[in-house]
């Protein structure tokens, strides 16, 4: 099983409503149900500060310091809020579409920024000469792993020289759906 990493975020739904109106205005993704994304401003960590226990169990890298290798501590660390809170399985520059850890479903494919903060995907924007917002599915994420890749080489080869686009990575995103 290839090495995935787990995050707890926030959810992003229709429950929030101002919120969500002027995303779906901004985006374009008219027929989606929710954003699941690791962009941290669409759907914020859980984790604002850290702990000494955190150390042991968490990615210690630029960016990714509230990721978590240790599944079983991070359904701990978290006072989860059913419907508000999720639990996301992760894992960098899939070769195939992998299978997801167990409990867990397969949502899709995000694309982040070389700082693995921002989503190019859903929020920097509209790409139209690259990709529309019907590619996208009803959770905010690309199904297939091929028209992933190629929409991050398109974005990478257009804009190199914007910093969120220049190195930006595909992500497969799977979610523990007991949480919902």
């Amino acid at each position: 099983m290839p090495p995935w990493l787990f995050t707890a975020r926030q959810r992003f739904t229709p429950s929030q409503v101002n919120d969500w109106h002027s995303y779906l205005k901004f985006s374009g993704f008219a027929h989606i149900t929710e954003v699941i994304t690791l962009d941290s401003i669409l759907c914020s960590d859980l984790i604002d500060d850290l702990i000494d226990e955190d150390w042991s169990h968490n990615i210690q890298a630029d960016h990714r310091i509230t990721w978590f290798t240790n599944l079983a501590y991070l359904r701990h660390r978290i006072t989860w809020r059913t419907g508000q809170d999720q639990l996301l399985a992760i894992l960098e520059n899939p070769t195939q579409i992998h299978q997801v850890p167990s409990g867990f479903e397969f949502c899709g494919f995000d694309i982040l920024d070389d700082h693995d903060s921002n989503s190019v995907l859903t929020n920097c924007g509209p790409f139209p000469s690259i990709f529309s917002s019907s590619d996208v599915n009803t959770l905010g994420l690309l199904s297939d792993l091929e028209k992933a890749n190629t929409i991050a080489a398109k974005i990478r080869t257009q804009f190199p020289d914007e910093p969120h686009c220049r190195n930006c990575r595909v992500w497969q995103i799977a979610r523990d759906p007991k949480l919902l």
